[in-house]
């Protein structure tokens, strides 16, 4: 395979040589001080930065920039190195040198700081030369989740259960899943450690007057909980948590054959007031080709369930780039989702990851069949029919250096979505594959907690992973609240 070296000398630099290149060429391995005949080098030796792009052995492209005047930052040299790759491949990014996955949060900490959205703005453009498109969409962001995210509280926390199970492995999902036995012994398995971890973290969160601020349960497919199953786990929820000033609970009743009247009617009955309906796409061909083996007439029965039940927050994901879709077979989905009016609608850009079905079939790096002028059309037809973004995250190997968009009707945002990207509150995580942040208001920083991915290693160890947690969470909350 093909493969770039960067040729340097400071190991402080190889990351960023390595993210940005990453943005303008993803399907190329990057790799540093190899002697290739394909590399870019970069020298620091003299009294300016010089580098040098060789291709074949041939120099194609050899530029300077002084720097003398301030030192030589990693984000200085970003600012360089991207000025000389759009030379060398001839285009610019929409986003400049912006290669994190948060980018609102970085116009929302300049709002925080009292800068104007205009100033904001500015300094982003200058700092990262994005477009101000971009730049005016993660500003505009920025403002309006501030009422959501303010005032910070130390008694308020977030908290995910996660249910890493499913009925089957959608072809583009590279997270860590678990596909049910037909017996679902698992299900039952992971249940009862999963209520252990529930009643243990919530007595804690309450011995220490914690409550909740927005309830999140997400998969995997929770809905893959049978009736009792489900009653049992809301059931521990409402007796371990203190509920008493919940903004949101949000349910991912994400495959319709996995959902029925009766887990709504249990949902509704105990308190879930959003349910995350995911159809990914409302065309057949690709429901198959991703291995959803439904008809898109199951969303629409589902969706109709959901609203006859009385859930009036209802969430729908559209994924950008499934097998291969034309531009007008994913606005014919889109269309139908718009047409249904849920009060969110998520469109994520296709990542190809390493553990997913497409990347093992057909090895797939980045691809980008989709014209910039019909990404914004996009974002033209949901503001055309009431709906506007309120969250963004950046996600590696996307379809075009794309980004996840979150769109909602007004006054209709998803407030857990909100708080997990801001990162300015502790999230609580629950299960398998559950990450959890601390949050450091002083420092506005945040301490992780992981908990093991697999399924069965977390059966097999829960008291053990408990305890490791629970430690974690004394350290932290001992001298805090």
């Amino acid at each position: 395979m093909e493969k770039l070296s960067f040729t340097l000398a400071d190991r402080l630099y190889e990351y960023p040589c390595f993210e940005l290149y990453q943005q303008f060429r993803p399907e190329i391995p990057v790799v540093f001080n190899e002697v290739l005949e394909n590399r870019i080098d970069v020298d620091f030796s003299g009294e300016a930065l010089v580098l040098t792009a060789v291709e074949k052995g041939e120099v194609v492209l050899q530029k300077e920039y002084d720097y003398q005047k301030k030192p030589l930052d990693k984000q200085s040299f970003k600012g360089f190195l991207y000025l000389f790759l759009c030379e060398l491949f001839g285009h610019t990014l929409d986003w400049g040198t912006m290669t994190g996955i948060k980018p609102v949060k970085m116009a929302h900490n300049l709002l925080k700081e009292g800068l104007s959205p205009i100033q904001v703005k500015q300094n982003l453009m200058e700092k990262y030369q994005a477009s101000e498109g971009k730049i005016e969409l993660i500003t505009g962001i920025a403002q309006r989740e501030m009422g959501i995210i303010y005032p910070l509280s130390r008694k308020k926390v977030s908290v995910y259960v996660g249910i890493p199970l499913c009925i089957a492995k959608c072809a583009y999902c590279s997270f860590i899943s678990t596909v049910a036995d037909k017996k679902r012994t698992i299900v039952a398995e992971y249940l009862e450690n999963l209520l252990y971890e529930v009643r243990l973290t919530g007595h804690y969160l309450k011995e220490k007057g914690i409550v909740a601020d927005t309830l999140y349960i997400g998969g995997g497919t929770p809905s893959i909980l049978d009736e009792t199953q489900l009653e049992t786990l809301l059931t521990a929820l409402d007796e371990a948590l203190d509920l008493r000033c919940l903004r949101e609970y949000t349910f991912e009743a994400g495959r319709p054959e996995t959902t029925n009247r009766r887990k709504l009617e249990i949902l509704k009955a105990h308190g879930v007031d959003r349910v995350c309906l995911n159809p990914q796409t409302m065309n057949a061909d690709t429901l198959a080709a991703v291995n959803r083996n439904y008809p898109p007439q199951a969303i629409l029965e589902a969706y109709d369930t959901i609203r006859h039940v009385g859930f009036e927050s209802v969430n729908m994901d559209l994924i950008l780039g499934l097998n291969r879709e034309s531009e007008e077979a994913f606005m014919s989905s889109l269309d139908q989702v718009i047409a249904l009016r849920p009060e969110n609608i998520t469109i994520h850009c296709l990542a190809v990851k390493k553990g997913s079905a497409i990347k093992t079939a057909t090895g797939r790096q980045v691809e980008n069949p989709y014209s910039k002028v019909f990404c914004a059309d996009i974002q033209k037809e949901l503001g055309c029919k009431g709906y506007r973004p309120y969250y963004l995250y950046r996600q590696k190997y996307t379809q075009g250096n794309g980004e996840n968009i979150g769109y909602c009707l007004e006054g209709k945002e998803g407030i857990y979505n909100i708080l997990m990207m801001a990162e300015k509150q502790s999230i609580i995580g629950i299960g398998a594959g559950s990450s959890g942040k601390l949050y450091v208001p002083e420092t506005d920083r945040f301490d992780r907690i992981f908990t093991v991915k697999d399924v069965k290693t977390y059966n097999e160890r829960t008291e053990n992973i408990m305890g490791k947690k629970m430690a974690q969470y004394e350290a932290f909350f001992n001298d805090r609240v």
